[in-house]
């Protein structure tokens, strides 16, 4: 007890003795609060503060302690504040420095405060030099000139990225900053992110207008192609295959397949027959051989595939003459030829009663016809090999009151008939293949054979990818190109509407609701979500249309701008477009590529064994290729002045001449004028017009002493064309036709008039047109015929132009924590003397937020919400769909009183963390 109590005294005094010594901390270093140090990595000789709280509440005097020699000394004073801590500011010094904080024990206000320290902390000054201080994030605005980019910055720039309709395109990292536009034609916005230490910086968008190629005058054919001859002298071709060998099998209507086969010089030989099947083919009305496609395996085992009608043996005498069968037959080339002895059926092995009596037309391996149109067509491969083939319904014939009478239409909408469908089988067996939609069991059964079904007249077809673009041939109003992404999964075929609807229209088949109807099934098909919209369509015109389906531009030989376009054509329209598809399968911005001077009936598109695209003409009998030229063709009739033909529409198969007598004679006198087509042929040289005019006269305009009118009725039954391109402001044009007779006009070759445009209702027919600011393709024709005189004048007046409207936004900016982005719309009218500051404009703005959901550099587009009649506000959005994937683009819309859109430069939002398109740093 006693040693016990001597060494208690011992450490006491000890205690006493030893300044600064740990051991007159509280027992347990877990109960010392810490001590915190910034900056945690000082430098030498900078500022260091220290802080701590000490137990107990109120003031009282804390003593900074340094280890100097396994002694602490103090080195600064300070006092706690009422919550007890403790605050105190040293320089650093180099090397490792012990700091720790010491408290005695304090009287305050009648409270006894224990003795306190903190924690040891080490600090140590570094001789790091101080980093620079950042620059701020630069300045960036971009401005564009004809096909150049320019970004101007203020500021520290290393780099600037440039970015086309919210993608990126180039970076360039010396200045001057600039960048190619490679964008096709059409409106696009370019944006600039400059990039420098301090950070980045996106510049407003500014919107560019990338004009169109515009039809040459005299070609025909829109600026930077040429269409070319390639080789002649087929009679009605319907289809063509490339070989490996560079060679061309061509199809005829009649039966025949011809080779077309390059001659070592870089030119083609004249066609050579290679196999007749016209024993075998039906060749009436729109049948006959219609279809080829070669093998993916030629090279190992030389097959090639033909569709065609099947000639009857004979015709039966019970009324059924117009019912047929049809076929897809494998030949292999022997090397010279196709081997008529290899003939061996792939599909439509069951024929004749047992395959198109109505009874039977369900048959598995069948394909029955009715009349002689909307065949069996186009054949093609997948990637994987299997065989693509396009069949119509197989129900055109005449009916008392068109398609309400013909219920075999209904045909298309049933997947166990081979009628209006796209099939994918195996070349091999002709059976359906797994992955199709109704896949089942052996692929026996009609539809596991089925790809797309609820189809007119798949005519022809092609492959980009994996989508299948479908051109699907309309009715009586509207052409189609339909669109089947082969790589997405699907529990049913797509449907595509017919005979239920055409286009985005329903077809006349009086009340489909009634289940009495006989059309009662086009009721689910014109339910939301029983049949797919087309990707594009187009009205008919006069002579109504065909679509041919086409190809896509893709030879490096191609310029940039007009790359990976799709080609497409109508022979009965007789036009070629091209069009921008989108890798959802959208085809939009639609240009001309050749009009009716130079399009010659195309048929088939397909790329030749040069890598261009070829078409082939059933009008001429001819294989042409599209050509990229380095410069347009000069026009014999400048800018402004319109280059006039004259045509001849007289002769034995005049349609001035033919039995009306089915037509009602009310509209007889019509029927000659719409189906009129002026010839290819002028009948005298072009001369160029300062305007779209005919003086009266009961002459031959063209026609002269030297040269006189010979014709059967000279002075009557004729045409006349314009054509001219002509330079306008942006704005609303009224065109006013005059004339005795008929006039067809077209604007960029949008039907614009065609009718009949005398005074009986009158003086003049007017059309407003909207048009961009740039060159416009004006084109117009007249047709006469018996009347005494011909006249006709076109003229146009500017009555308005666009509306202008900005959008202000967040830009470069970031969407707010609550998910908010606010907006805020100026319009403005010039033309408007009753609203000068855009009130009544900007209150029937439009206001599109999308969100752009990035993957692999470029994006697909969700629209979020369309606010209407708003000018200032807020909009909500999300990035839930894709968490760090994702960019909001606001985008603002007028209209004024006479039709104009103008829409605003978009402006670009990023959600936090979401380092995708504009928004990427």
């Amino acid at each position: 007890m006693v040693r016990a109590l001597l060494t208690s005294l011992l450490v006491a005094v000890v205690v006493l003795q030893t300044t600064g010594s740990d051991a007159a901390a509280p027992s347990g270093s877990a109960a010392r609060p810490t001590v915190s140090v910034s900056p945690s990595s000082p430098r030498v000789g900078e500022a260091v503060r220290l802080r701590t709280r000490l137990p107990g509440d109120g003031r009282r005097p804390v003593r900074i302690e340094e280890s100097v020699a396994g002694r602490w000394v103090r080195v600064a004073r300070t006092r706690t504040d009422r919550r007890g801590v403790a605050r105190a500011e040293l320089v650093a010094t180099a090397g490792p420095v012990r700091y720790r904080f010491r408290a005695p024990a304090h009287r305050s206000g009648g409270r006894r405060l224990p003795a306190a320290v903190s924690r040891v902390v080490t600090v140590t000054g570094t001789t790091t030099p101080a980093p620079e201080p950042l620059p701020p994030p630069p300045g960036v605005t971009v401005a564009v000139e004809g096909r150049t980019i320019t970004a101007t910055t203020t500021g520290r720039a290393d780099r600037v990225r440039f970015l086309v309709d919210g993608v990126a395109v180039a970076e360039d990292p010396v200045p001057p900053w600039q960048a190619d536009l490679t964008a096709a034609s059409g409106t696009h916005d370019v944006v600039a992110r400059a990039i420098g230490r301090g950070g980045s910086t996106l510049s407003e968008a500014v919107l560019v207008d990338v004009p169109a190629p515009v039809i040459g005058v005299d070609s025909g054919v829109a600026d930077g192609f040429a269409i070319e001859k390639v080789q002649g002298g087929l009679s009605l071709p319907t289809s063509a295959a490339v070989l490996p060998s560079g060679a061309v099998l061509v199809t005829e209507k009649a039966g025949l397949v011809q080779a077309v086969e390059p001659t070592g010089e870089g030119g083609f030989a004249p066609p050579r027959e290679v196999l007749d099947l016209r024993d075998l083919v039906r060749d009436e009305g729109d049948a006959g051989l219609t279809g080829i496609a070669v093998d993916p395996g030629f090279t190992d085992n030389g097959y090639v595939y033909l569709a065609h009608v099947l000639a009857d043996p004979a015709d039966p005498a019970d009324g059924t003459a117009d019912r047929h069968s049809q076929q897809v037959a494998r030949y292999t080339w022997d090397g010279d030829a196709l081997d008529p002895s290899s003939r061996t059926v792939v599909l439509g092995s069951v024929t004749g009663p047992g395959c198109w009596a109505d009874e039977n037309v369900r048959t598995p391996d069948c394909l029955p016809l009715r009349g002689d149109a909307h065949t069996i067509g186009d054949l093609g491969f997948d990637a994987a090999g299997r065989l693509l083939v396009g069949v119509g319904d197989g129900s055109l014939y005449l009916t008392s009151n068109g398609v309400r009478g013909r219920l075999e239409t209904l045909r298309a909408q049933d997947p166990q008939v081979l009628a209006g469908k796209v099939l994918r089988i195996d070349p091999a067996t002709g059976r359906g293949v797994p992955g199709n939609p109704a896949y089942t069991g052996d692929g026996s059964d009609n539809a596991s054979r089925v790809l797309a079904l609820g189809l007119r007249n798949p005519f022809r077809f092609g492959l980009q990818g994996d989508l299948l673009m479908i051109g699907e041939v309309g009715e009586g109003s509207a052409e189609e190109v339909d669109v089947v992404d082969l790589a997405a999964s699907a529990a049913a075929p797509a449907n595509f509407g017919w005979p239920c609807r055409e286009g985005a229209a329903a077809t006349d088949l009086g009340d489909v609701d009634d289940p009495e109807s006989p059309w009662h099934a086009c009721a689910a098909v014109r339910a939301d979500g029983g049949a797919r919209a087309p990707s594009y369509s187009y009205p008919h015109a006069t002579g109504g249309g065909s679509v041919t389906g086409g190809t896509v531009l893709a030879d490096p030989a191609y310029p940039t701008g007009t790359r990976g376009r799709y080609v497409f054509g109508d022979y009965a329209q007789n036009r070629i477009w091209t069009a921008h598809l989108a890798v959802d399968g959208d085809v939009t911005g639609v240009e001309v590529l050749a009009d009716t001077t130079a399009a010659e009936g195309p048929v088939k598109f397909l790329t030749g064994p040069d890598g261009l695209v070829w078409t082939l003409s059933i009008y001429t009998g001819s294989l042409r290729r599209i050509r990229p030229t380095a410069a347009a063709t000069p026009d014999r009739c400048p800018e402004g002045s319109f280059r006039r033909t004259f045509h001849d529409l007289d002769g034995a198969d005049s349609v001035f001449d033919l039995d009306l007598d089915q037509v009602d004679p009310a509209w007889r006198w019509v029927y000659p004028y719409t189906a009129a087509q002026l010839p290819a042929e002028p009948l005298a040289e072009a001369t160029c017009e300062a305007g779209i005019r005919l003086e009266p006269t009961s002459g031959s305009p063209w026609a002269g002493a030297e040269h006189p009118d010979e014709r059967a009725h000279p002075g009557d039954r004729f045409g006349t064309a314009w054509r001219g391109r002509v330079d306008l402001a942006a704005g609303t044009y009224r065109f006013s036709v005059r004339s005795g007779e008929w006039v067809r006009l077209w604007v960029d070759d949008q039907v614009v008039h065609d009718f009949y445009a005398g005074s009986f209702w009158a003086a003049s027919r007017d059309h407003d047109v909207v048009l961009a600011d740039g060159l416009h393709a004006v084109r117009a024709e007249l047709v006469h015929g018996d009347v005494a005189n011909a006249s006709a004048e076109v003229t146009w007046t500017r009555t308005g132009g666009p509306p202008v409207v900005a959008l202000a936004a967040p830009a470069n900016g970031y969407v707010a924590a609550t998910g908010e982005v606010s907006f805020t719309i100026a319009a403005s009218d010039p033309d408007d003397a009753d609203d000068p500051d855009g009130t009544v404009l900007a209150d029937g703005a439009e206001l599109a937020v999308d969100f752009l959901h990035y993957s692999g550099g470029t994006f697909h587009a969700h629209p979020v919400q369309r606010v209407d009649g708003v000018v200032a506000g807020t909009v909500q959005v999300s990035d839930l769909h894709a968490p760090g994937a994702g960019v909001v683009r606001l985008r603002a819309t007028v209209t004024d009183s006479s039709g104009i859109r103008s829409t605003s430069a978009p402006v670009y939002v990023c959600f936090p963390g979401a380092a995708v398109g504009p928004c990427a740093p």
